[in-house]
């Protein structure tokens, strides 16, 4: 028997298709962990699959200039019913192998959020506590009521019994910015010791710390069950807890490892972050808070030798979770009203989050490029969206038009974060083609590369703004 996909390529299938997900017939014994022999055999090629299509995706977002996530979210879109169909893609990530795909993802968001945590500086923030308080507060308060007020217009299909709970979460996702993203394309483009670089990375700390926050809200709000159950009085005691007791254990704990030579270090910080998330999970909050948490708390001189181990972990688990969110995007049921809608959810994102930003650095007397380019940073969405796409998904807040809608609206307004930088001069690739440290200038990065000017090459890395 033949099926084709969306492009008319024909596959053969030796059994009969009877619904979207195809079932590989149960002739071999099980192993002693209770999975089929099969389901072992297509759980371990799809996981090889999985790492291979999203590592060279990866590779060629950045080749193109892009941030690499860019690439791994359209490889788990391609394994999904758009292009693949939705029979060649239950063929090859069949339901009963799907269940294991999603737990390799839980751990891979987990990971994530500890090392999202762990990246946020938390000196940094009190530097400037004027400019990065205006900039996250204007970034999310904007974009969050924006998301808000489309709804009845624009969006009202798509609402379900709990419209509250539906309006708080568009604009939750439509406030959030990708703190790790943000962290990678400064790093990529010189920017991290620029004052945008640090006022970006602040103004997205905070935001990351509100989303979370109005996350769980609405999580509150649009799970009725939650509010009868007793444990979720313990979430502030958790956090707490977590903030005066266990941080400074953790600061005594890991200097007796570093004294002593040991390398439980990893250890520690993976297995307090499965905790942490356990707890929040219990707690009736999704385990992504209590990895936060965990990673917030995390002492920061440890961070050198934590972040490297994690991240190869991450890799490995991470790129699961693009697939599961691929498998839920179908595009071919896209119809007139559904482009009419993504055009209006990213200019809303668009706007609501660069006007806001802009405005709100100009407030505080941030120069109109500096500004530009500052909220040309905090318009980055990534993965982090997936993240709360997620959870409205799974706890039923929206359904997979509007999700697929939402994943497209993170791409897009991912990718535009170069392209804006650019056109803002916030590039370092664009020194070349003036004297460093002329009007108009952008100098930036490290003091090796900042030009052919000695002096400039002593400097902090830095960024000159000009009208």
């Amino acid at each position: 028997m033949l099926f084709s996909n969306r492009f008319g390529i024909r596959f053969p299938v030796v059994t009969p298709l009877r619904s979207t997900s195809v079932r590989v017939p149960v002739f071999v014994p099980r192993s002693e962990s209770g999975l089929a022999q099969n389901q072992i055999i297509f759980l371990l090629l799809d996981l090889v699959l999985i790492m291979v299509a999203a590592h060279t995706l990866g590779r060629v977002a950045e080749r193109l200039g892009q941030p690499a996530v860019l690439g791994e979210i359209t490889a788990g879109i391609l394994a999904g019913p758009t292009i693949l169909g939705a029979q060649l893609s239950g063929f090859l990530f069949p339901s009963d192998v799907r269940t294991y795909l999603v737990a390799f993802a839980n751990f891979g968001v987990l990971l994530f959020m500890f090392l999202a945590g762990l990246e946020i500086d938390r000196d940094s923030i009190g530097k400037e506590r004027g400019s990065v308080a205006a900039v996250a507060v204007g970034a999310y308060v904007t974009p969050f009521a924006v998301g808000c007020a489309i709804v009845p217009w624009s969006l009202s299909r798509h609402v379900g019994d709990n419209r509250m709970g539906f309006t708080l979460f568009m604009g939750a996702a439509l406030a959030v910015t990708a703190f790790p993203v943000l962290a990678r394309i400064l790093h990529d483009r010189e920017l991290l010791g620029s004052r945008v670089g640090r006022l970006a990375m602040a103004s997205a700390a905070v935001d990351d710390l509100l989303a979370w926050a109005a996350l769980a809200i609405v999580i509150g709000i649009a799970r009725p069950d939650i509010g009868t159950r007793w444990s979720v009085l313990l979430v502030i005691p958790l956090f707490a807890l977590l903030w005066w007791v266990v941080r400074p254990a953790l600061v005594a704990l890991t200097t007796s490892i570093r004294v002593s030579g040991g390398n439980l270090v990893i250890v520690v910080a993976v297995c307090g972050a499965l905790l942490a998330g356990a707890a929040t999970e219990w707690l009736g909050l999704h385990l992504i808070f209590g990895a936060f948490a965990f990673g917030l708390i995390f002492p920061r001189d440890q961070r050198g030798a934590v972040v490297g181990e994690v991240k190869v972990l991450s890799r490995v688990f991470l790129p699961a979770f693009f697939v599961v969110v691929g498998l839920h995007v179908d595009l071919g049921t896209l119809d007139r009203a559904g482009v009419g809608e993504l055009v209006v959810i990213v200019a809303a994102a668009v706007l609501g989050k660069i006007g806001g930003t802009y405005v709100a650095a100009r407030c505080v007397g941030i120069t109109p490029r500096e500004a530009g380019a500052l909220a040309s940073l905090m318009n980055t969405r990534g993965l982090t969206e997936l993240v709360i796409l997620d959870i409205g998904l799974t706890i039923g807040l929206v359904g997979d038009r509007l999700y697929s809608l939402m994943v497209l609206m993170a791409l897009v307004t991912t990718g535009m974060t170069g392209p804006l930088l650019k056109l803002c001069g916030a590039d370092p690739r664009r020194r070349a083609s003036g004297p460093t440290g002329g009007p108009g200038s952008c100098v930036v990065g490290s003091p090796e590369k900042l030009g052919p000017s000695s002096r400039a090459r002593r400097q902090t890395a830095r960024i000159r703004l000009r009208e």
